[in-house]
């Protein structure tokens, strides 16, 4: 789980796919990872998100991070994403024994925070990364940037209203990466996939 949070860590943003066409979905994932995105979420509300997860696991290059989203019931939902090869999962909120199950398939959990509290329980809980949710309107850059140092140490993941041209601005405020939804464009995932890899003096 070291490595997962490395990948993610280094990629910057996770692409996040939800819909009701899981045909459209694969195509996006795919189109997604070759403009340069590095990790891949498929929410679990997206209609056939399991056959939509396998397609895209099958297609694409093991240098694509792949996990799930919108897990709201830790024991019907992450034994199989599990199975189908998930790295990570996330929720937009706390799910009871969500991190303690996922660890222990293996797999990191990513609960939500929407307050401070809510962000150091999900820590206390054992999280190593915690979805911060929704960002635009419960989180600021500003909001994350004053937190109090203890609180500071958590990684991050900001989500919810952000664009492709928000990311660094929450990077800078410390978050640990942020997740990008449907307002990411397959252009603008290039040029943000090129200036992460700028912000860490990598070109392509």
């Amino acid at each position: 789980m070291e490595w997962t949070l490395e990948r993610i860590k280094r990629a910057g943003f996770i692409a996040i796919l939800r819909g009701k066409e899981p045909t459209e979905l694969v195509q996006r994932g795919v189109d997604l990872a070759a403009a340069g995105v590095r990790v891949l979420e498929v929410t679990l509300d997206s209609t056939d998100a399991s056959w939509v997860f396998q397609m895209l696991r099958g297609q694409l290059d093991d240098d694509v991070l792949m996990g799930v989203g919108t897990v709201m019931h830790a024991e019907s939902a992450l034994p199989s994403a599990a199975d189908w090869g998930a790295q990570f999962a996330l929720s937009p909120v706390q799910p009871e024994g969500m991190v303690d199950l996922a660890h222990d398939l293996g797999v990191l959990a990513v609960p939500g925070a929407a307050t401070a509290n809510e962000l150091w329980d999900a820590h206390l809980s054992g999280a190593m990364l915690v979805k911060l949710y929704p960002a635009v309107t419960s989180w600021s850059p500003e909001m994350l940037a004053g937190l109090p140092d203890p609180m500071r140490q958590v990684n991050t993941l900001p989500t919810g209203g952000i664009t492709a041209d928000d990311v660094e601005q929450w990077l800078d405020a410390g978050a640990f990466a942020c997740g990008l939804g449907t307002s990411l464009t397959i252009e603008a995932a290039d040029l943000l996939s090129s200036r992460i890899l700028g912000r860490r003096g990598v070109l392509r």
